[in-house]
């Protein structure tokens, strides 16, 4: 359920199903506005205290890969906390429509996404990755730049975790629906079977992720951990988008070859008898019956069958393919120093 504000002069009360950072935000004096712009400062407060431990960087001017990461790590910031509120707010809208397309009730629904109101598990997510990014640092004995990375962490990490947290809960959610945890009811004239706002709420966790987090790879692969958990990041974001869909995928290629096995015993009835009585009196006799059987098997063949279709694939791909190409290269120039 999706965190609200109450009008003002009252109190202000978190929905109790919302994710953690809808309601931190909520609890956060001020419009929303301001919260999101002071969590998207922090990356540039980093930045200051890394240049006040070292002061030559001022002299010698902050190198423009320290500037980029930064816009960056404040872009991946505000895009988890949009994205976190979008998901939300479609999973709110999601539950009653699902009940028109399955044979289970609401609740049945609400119980496949349980857990996205979990604090414990972003910020255990956070204090995990918060231990292993100043690795580097902490190796080469510098403690005073460790704890600032560990610390910037610890408040940047929160928005991204829940935004990780939030797209492992609905990748979940749709495994369980695609395993049969509700019933599909059969075509009933929609290409998407219903499923439309499903799909729409699969990628816009895929892009929520690949968004906030490419970016940060890309401008911070001189930092071994960074690039270490982004990449992991991204790649098992991957694999889990097509292992959450591909139930649902069998699902509904399933009520495909239904529909199509229902075109064919039309056929089947229709030439039977002209194939018994070859005029032309019983040919037209059978027009009708022909032409109904073409028109549910033309009907059935548009049933999408995303996310395994040519064109869905092939946006899928071209994302991961030009993030793999973009590290790659980054890869290859930063001993450059390009």
């Amino acid at each position: 359920m999706r965190s609200r504000r109450a009008p003002r002069g009252t109190e202000v009360v978190a929905a109790p199903r919302a994710p953690l950072t809808e309601r931190l935000l909520v609890r956060l004096p001020g419009p929303r506005t301001a919260g999101v712009a002071a969590w998207a400062l922090v990356p540039w407060v980093n930045l200051a205290a890394v240049s006040g431990l070292d002061p030559s960087m001022w002299g010698r001017g902050v190198p423009w890969g320290e500037v980029l990461n930064r816009v960056a790590a404040s872009f991946a910031v505000v895009l988890s906390l949009w994205g976190v509120s979008r998901i939300d707010e479609e999973l709110y809208r999601l539950r009653p429509a699902l009940t028109h397309v399955i044979a289970e009730t609401e609740p049945d629904v609400a119980r496949l996404f349980r857990g996205i109101d979990s604090a414990a598990l972003p910020l255990l997510l956070t204090a995990g990755v918060g231990v292993v990014l100043p690795l580097d640092e902490a190796l080469r004995g510098d403690g005073a730049a460790a704890a600032v990375q560990g610390l910037t962490w610890l408040v940047i990490g929160v928005p991204l975790c829940t935004a990780v947290w939030v797209y492992v809960v609905l990748q979940r959610g749709l495994m369980r629906l695609g395993r049969g945890h509700v019933t599909l009811l059969g075509y009933r004239g929609d290409r998407s079977l219903g499923l439309r706002p499903v799909g729409r709420l699969a990628f816009t966790g895929f892009w929520l992720l690949f968004g906030a987090i490419g970016p940060l790879v890309l401008t911070g692969l001189t930092d071994v951990p960074v690039a270490a958990v982004g990449i992991g990041a991204l790649v098992a974001a991957l694999c889990l988008f097509f292992l959450s869909l591909r139930g649902i995928h069998r699902q509904m290629v399933a009520v495909k070859q239904q529909e199509l096995a229902l075109a064919l015993v039309l056929y089947r009835q229709a030439l039977d008898r002209v194939r018994t009585e070859p005029t032309l009196e019983v040919l037209q006799q059978q027009s009708g019956l022909l032409g109904a059987a073409e028109n549910l098997e033309k009907r059935a063949e548009r049933i999408l069958e995303w996310p395994f279709d040519e064109s869905t694939l092939a946006r899928v791909l071209t994302i991961a393919s030009s993030a793999a190409a973009g590290i790659i290269a980054r890869l290859v120039l930063v001993p450059t120093g390009i």
